[in-house]
């Protein structure tokens, strides 16, 4: 490999780094569960009162200690 396609080939790997990390900063939101719920959902801490609560499957699984009925 000479130097010329060297080069070549570290500009093109920097430009693909760098289309990556604009489509990261700029590309669509996620749509997660994580993502669009509330911080500290399902604690006494949450800024909305209807997610303090955990949802009643959630609670099922607590209290069978992670069992699936």
């Amino acid at each position: 490999m000479t130097h010329k396609e060297k080069q070549a080939a570290e500009l093109h790997s920097a430009q693909a780094r760098a289309a990556k990390a604009e489509y990261i900063l700029r590309g669509p939101r996620p749509q997660t569960h994580s993502a669009t719920m509330p911080a500290y959902a399902y604690t006494v801490a949450c800024p909305d009162p209807k997610l303090r609560e955990p949802p009643r499957v959630a609670m099922q699984r607590l209290l069978l200690g992670g069992k699936q009925a």
